[in-house]
Order: C-alpha cells, then structure tokens, then sequence
C-alpha cells in the first residue's frame, strides 16, 4: 500500500511496478506555515509531473533525479533557503537601480526584494480612460547617469521629455508669479514677485558684500547632544543669511514645501541642499555666486568626461519621464532580472551575520512571504528600505548607532491627482506648475501641471492636475479621508487656479503615504556618520535609500552606480 497525502492511498501496487520504478512515502496532509494555495500544490502533485508516485524508466541519472526530488519533499525548511551572491532589499529607484547595475556588471547572482505587491516601490504610474498620472514622485532632472542607466536597461526609446521653456509659478498673494529662468530675469522688472528692495539685498548677498559670517559650529562631545545639533545652520538661517528674509519667505519656503514637503527651519542645510551649500566653501568671502561660477566650470568638465559614452541630447532644464511613467524603469528592471530575481511580497523580518565561516554565505535573511518563511544567505547584502524600517533590523544585528536612524522624521503626505475641462481654468496652464507659500493659508503645498509637461496623459480637451498635501507642517492631513482630502485639494484648485463656476473634478487618484519624504533635519549628517561607523564591522552590509542620497531621482541613482563598484570590490575580495 502506497501512501499519497493524507488519506489518499493506492493499492494497485503491480500496475504502478509494470511502468518502472515506485518511489513511497509519506508526509502530513498540511504542512505547517504554508498556505492554501502551496497545500493544493502538494497535495495535487500526483497528477504533475513532481508527482508522489510518478513512473521513470530505471536509468541511472532518472533515479538520482528522483531521489533527489525525494529529498527536496522529505526536507522542506531545506527548500526555503537559497544561496546568492548579493541580496538587495527594496524594489524602488535606488534598489531597482542598485540590482540592474550588479547584474549589468556581471553578477547574475542576484535577488531583488520587494515587500509589496508590486516592484516600485515610492514609484507608482497608473493608467485609466486615457489618463496616466503619478501617485508619488512624478519627474526627474535628466543626469547623465539617468540617461546611461535608460539606455542600458533598453529605455532610451521610452524617454520623454517636458519642454525645458515652462515656467514654474509661486503663488503670492492671490497672484501666480513666474520664476525667473536666468540671473538677468532676477534684476529685471518683469519679475515682480521680490521687491526692488529684496532684488538688491539678494544681489549683494550673493556677491559677498552683505551677510553674516557663518557661524562656527560648536564641537560636539564622544555623545553628540541637542545643541550640536542647534549648531547645524538651518535651511531658514542660511538663506536668509545669504538672500535676505525676502528671497526666502516668497522663494526659498514653497521651494522646500514643493521638494521635502518639510519645515525649513528645522532642515539643515549642509544635508538637504549640499550642493548650494557647498557654493558657500567654494566661493569663501566672495560669496554663493563666485561659488556657483566655480561650479558651472566643474559641470562642464564633468559633461565632457560623458561626452564618450554618446547619451541622448536633452535641453537644459528639461524635465524628464518615461512613455509609461516612472514606475517603468523598475518594472523593466524586474523583467530583465525574471521572476526568480525579483520577489514581490517578500517582508524582511530578521537579519543574522555569520562571519566569514568557512562554507557559510556572510548573511542570513528571513522573510515573511504568502508560503511561510523564506530564508536567503548571502555574501553582500543591500538594503535600500526607509531609515524606520532598517532601523529595527539593524539594531537586532547590533550595529551601533542604528538606533539614531529612527530620529529621521518622515511625515505623511497625500499625493491627489485631479482632472477638469480646460474651459474650467481662468488662464491656459501651460507650465511646470506652481508652489504654495505656507503664509498664504492654503494647505495644497503644490500643483504640478501634468498634462501640461506630457500632453499625451490626458483627453485634450482636459487639464490633469498633481497636487501634493500634508507634510512636516501639517501631519494632521494623516488624520482625513481620501473623499475629505479630495475636497480640500479642490476648494485650494479653486482659489488659486480654477474660474468659480468650475465643475466637480474627475478624481483619478488619491493616495496616502503615510510615512512620505525623509526630512534631512538639523543632526541628520551626525546620525548618518554614528550609524556608518557602526556598520564597519559588519563587512559586506551596505545600506541605501533616498534618506542618505537625496530624496530626488536622480540623487537615488547617482548613488546605485557610486556604490555598486563598492559592492564589486568586496565580492571579488571575498571570492
């Protein structure tokens, strides 16, 4: 008597030999942490060709081949481990990127992991009745590693870019203003957001004449405390120092709503904006424009060292997308890599550093999937998750200074995307879009004028309108219903760009992220450096992510192809 699965049995033993050989034996009718739909697998496998009691002709390599499956059955915690070369953790721009790279660079040993359903993570691109909109970042400043990773992952043909000519608008006390698109702009009186008065102080400042020495920052003990931290020139301070209070109330304040949907006075400056911070020590004395001079020279440069690699001609200050979105660029990646490299519905739940023992993968990973517990061992592991979630993992590894990844602060932001007749705007929008200082009362941050950068991701007879809700100033938005929130975008829509009698809007996405953009506050650069230090003696555990990059695109990209030679280098020193 043969036992199949449960109860099920055979007993027509002679009929079975007659075709070969019979393999016998026996298992629980439910294993335990596997679901439904793995228990129909195994029960049902009779009927497959990994079946129980399959008949093979009685060669050599057939009987290993099936006593081979026969181990795989009797062992099944042996079939949840696998051995790779590199684990990357995290599915979004920086992971995707990280992952195609490696693979790129010649390590097909690789798996890419996401926790949701779908690869993407922040990047998510929907479709419907003509329409193709954004629920979370929605455009990236085309660098030339943007153009080279396109190109190589197959992409080139789906660039698309918005016109470089579009103007970008504030909002300033009932009127939109357009910024200027050149220093010249700036001093002209076409540009009447800023007055003559603030004109001239920003052009001092800028030249080095006006200003405040920067200060100098205290020195911080063996145990960084709060007024380190008070030490870390703000957003606020800085440009103020620099541009004068003018150029930050009405520029500076909806810029950094619009990019960090943060607090200015809170974010530090050396950390969120580095670059222009950086014009400071370049310039010295003679102010942020001999810096930006400096700069400009060190740009050009750096575009002739690309010059060889032949990327596609973009405009400068255009915008750019992909034909699909930008979710297409991580969607692809998980093509290119198949479905056994990139694992959806794979949550990490624990980490364990095995040393270099010999025989033993340097790390184990435990995920938590739809069939119970997966573990992958691997020599390089990458995570790219938020600060909040790798957090706790690395604590549980014991990496010093971990802790201090959960001080960063990622408020909630509502992405809502809102479509109208084009009859119903007081004036064509054609633009980038405009931004919302938080002294005008108008709790929408920002509108980006969607259909206006690609007309093809709308009806054209309709304007398609992003706007973004929430942020570190107001966490309370967590707090309303889509409907509620929906409602809130149009009536901000109505005083700032719509005619009165507008109709209802056509609703196409309302998205709650709950724990939205990174906020690089005051101490940012301290946790970052305790928690670097930390992984030092951990070799092999890189981290990543838009909470040490950038929160931009291009900034999540730009630190895949910095850190994948890192990777490279370890792994052939390890090899």
């Amino acid at each position: 008597m043969l036992r199949w699965s449960g109860s099920q049995q055979v007993t027509d033993r002679n009929r079975a030999e007659q075709h070969g050989l019979v393999v016998a034996f026996a298992f629980p009718a439910r294993a335990p942490r596997h679901s439904e739909a793995t228990h129909e697998r195994w029960t049902g496998l009779a009927q497959r060709e990994r079946g129980l009691c399959v008949p093979l002709k009685a060669t050599k390599w057939k009987r290993d081949l099936w006593h081979s499956r026969k181990l795989q059955m009797q062992e099944p915690a042996q079939r949840n481990r696998e051995q790779v070369q590199a684990l990357v953790v995290g599915s979004g721009v920086t992971g995707s990127s990280f992952a195609f790279l490696l693979q790129h660079a010649g390590i097909s040993d690789v798996i890419c992991t996401e926790a949701r359903g779908e690869v993407g993570g922040n990047l998510i691109s929907r479709s419907k009745d003509g329409y193709l909109w954004e629920e979370g970042p929605n455009t990236f400043q085309p660098t030339p590693v943007i153009l080279k990773l396109a190109r190589d992952a197959g992409l080139e043909s789906e660039l698309v870019f918005a016109d470089a000519k579009l103007p970008r608008y504030v909002y300033w006390e009932g009127v939109l203003h357009a910024l200027p698109s050149s220093p010249a702009d700036l001093i002209t009186g076409r540009f009447r957001l800023l007055s003559n008065a603030g004109k001239a102080r920003a052009a001092l400042g800028a030249l080095g004449f006006v200003g405040a020495p920067k200060r100098v920052a205290r020195q911080a003990g063996p145990e960084p405390s709060e007024d380190a931290d008070l030490a870390d020139e703000s957003v606020e301070e800085f440009v103020t120092r620099h541009l004068g209070r003018e150029v930050f109330l009405k520029i500076i304040d909806p810029f950094v709503s619009g990019v960090y949907a943060g607090d200015p006075s809170k974010l530090s400056m050396a950390a969120a904006f580095k670059r222009v911070y950086a014009l400071e020590q370049l310039g010295g004395t003679r102010g942020i424009l001999e810096g930006a001079l400096i700069r400009l020279q060190q740009r050009r440069r750096e575009r002739q060292r690309w010059a060889a690699e032949n990327l596609p001609k973009v405009k400068a200050g255009a915008l750019g997308s992909f034909r699909e979105g930008l979710q297409q660029l991580p969607l692809t990646v998980a093509t290119r890599l198949g479905p056994e490299r990139m694992r959806t519905r794979y949550a990490l739940r624990q980490i364990e550093y095995n040393g270099a023992k010999r025989g033993k993968r340097r790390y184990t990973a435990r995920f938590e999937t739809p069939d119970g517990e997966r573990v992958i061992e691997t020599d390089a592991l990458i995570l790219t998750i938020p600060a909040h979630a790798a957090s706790p993992l690395l604590q549980g590894l014991g990496v010093s200074g971990s802790e201090l990844l959960q001080e960063i602060d990622f408020p909630p932001v509502y992405s809502v995307t809102l479509a109208y007749p084009k009859f119903a705007a007081r004036f064509p929008l054609n633009g980038f879009g405009n931004l919302i200082p938080r002294s005008a009362g108008i709790r929408t941050l920002g509108m980006v004028w969607s259909s206006s950068l690609f007309p093809e991701r709308a009806p054209p007879d309709m304007n398609m309108v992003l706007s973004y809700i929430g942020g570190a100033r107001d966490p309370g938005i967590r707090e309303c219903t889509p409907d509620e929130v929906a409602a809130l975008v149009d009536a901000d829509m109505r005083r700032v760009l719509l005619r009165a009698d507008a109709p209802s809007p056509q609703v196409l996405g309302v998205r709650l992220w709950p724990r939205a953009i990174p906020q690089y506050n005051r101490g940012h650069l301290r946790r970052l450096e305790a928690c670097n230090q930390g992984l030092q003696g951990f070799p092999g555990l890189f981290l990543g992510g838009n909470y040490l990059s950038g929160v931009s695109f291009g900034d999540c990209v730009q630190w895949a192809y910095d850190n994948v030679p890192r990777v490279l280098t370890f792994l052939q020193e390890t090899a």
